[in-house]
């Protein structure tokens, strides 16, 4: 009976003992009620569409050069004299900047031009009684040979036996043996193309030259052009003769300028094309570094958005607390604004670019 309840006992403990080891056991086992994963909503910004009209410009940059700049290379050897050769100074269209001694050369040519004077004074005599119809012609030819003035163009001969009749009296190698010396004499002569001013003057009068050699260069200050880089998408848009707003970091407000030609030609290593603008206001100067707009034009019912949102021609609207993509036309594209056609006023649209969005995803917004 003893022995019995002994048994009793140690079974009951045992019992206990298991219930004790069971209980310690569950609880280390986690609580699934507490931390069980629930599907979260974004917060996302977003924006009502308004459409409205927008103005499209396509943005340039660049550096100024004059459109009119030459390079002065000297075409003879010799003494340069020019006291008013210095970078900076200004001449007008026919001006001479300088010259190289030509006393000889000169020497020689009137010595031609005297020769050919006198050839043309007997060949005019002739020419009133066996060519009359051509008299008045050659005379006004030879009144017009002097010393100081560049030869004349010789008459025209439609006569071929006066052609030939010239032709044996020696008058044209004496008229073209004249006309190069003059030529040569022209080189040693620097005369402005066009009103400029000097820059880059690398030498002072009195000092040799050699043929080729580069001494200044001279360019008009107050025509002025500089070349942009502009996408494909862009450069489709822009026409010549377009304003342009130009601006500068060197003073406030905007100066005008046009477009004066576009190169279509795909740059292979940007991918863009050159859009040249011409200006001549007077507060641009050469090498100035300048930006700004050419104004395309104006397109109504548009809206601006940045162009980190746009996926392909798509960009999100959100309905029902969804993103919804939306196909759209892209209108024009900014560094970092787009003006896009295919929404709706009231519209809501992303506001903010999300990794890992696709269309149907559900969102929060703040309204």
């Amino acid at each position: 009976m003893q022995d019995n309840k002994r048994k009793i006992i140690r079974g009951l403990l045992i019992i206990f003992a298991a219930f004790i080891f069971i209980k310690l056991i569950m609880s280390f086992k986690k609580d699934t009620s507490i931390n069980e994963l629930t599907e979260s909503k974004r917060l996302v910004s977003s924006e009502i569409v308004k459409l409205e009209k927008n103005i499209i410009s396509v943005p340039i940059y660049g550096k100024l050069f004059s459109l009119k700049e030459i390079n002065i290379v000297t075409e003879a050897n010799g003494i340069f004299y020019g006291e008013k050769f210095k970078t900076g100074m200004k001449f007008s269209k026919g001006d001479t900047l300088g010259y190289i001694k030509y006393d000889e050369i000169e020497s020689n040519l009137n010595s031609q031009k005297s020769n050919l004077l006198n050839q043309a004074s007997k060949i005019v005599s002739e020419i009133k009684f066996d060519y009359p119809d051509s008299y008045q012609s050659w005379f006004n030819f030879m009144d017009k040979i002097n010393f100081n003035d560049p030869l004349p163009k010789l008459p025209e001969i439609k006569d071929k036996k006066l052609k030939n009749y010239l032709s044996g009296k020696n008058f044209f190698n004496s008229y073209f043996t004249a006309k190069s010396t003059e030529d040569r004499l022209n080189k040693h002569l620097i005369i402005s193309e066009f009103n400029g001013s000097l820059s880059d003057v690398s030498i002072k009068s009195g000092t040799a030259v050699v043929f080729g050699q580069k001494i200044g260069k001279f360019h008009n200050p107050n025509m002025l052009e500089f070349e942009s880089n502009t996408s494909i998408k862009n450069t489709l848009l822009i026409k010549k003769n377009m304003q342009v707003n130009i601006k500068s970091d060197e003073y406030s407000g905007e100066r005008n300028g046009f477009v004066s030609r576009i190169n279509k030609t795909l740059n292979p290593s940007s991918q863009n094309m050159s859009v040249f603008i011409e200006t001549n206001d007077d507060d641009l100067y050469n090498g100035m570094y300048v930006y700004g707009n050419i104004i395309v034009g104006e397109v109504d019912n548009t809206f601006k958005i940045k162009r980190n949102l746009i996926q392909e021609n798509n960009v999100f609207t959100i309905v029902d607390n969804k993103l919804i993509s939306t196909e759209i036309d892209v209108i024009q594209v900014f560094e970092d604004n787009a003006i896009i056609r295919g929404l709706n006023n009231n519209d809501r649209v992303l506001n903010e670019p999300i990794k890992g969005s696709y269309s149907g995803m559900e969102i929060r917004f703040n309204k």
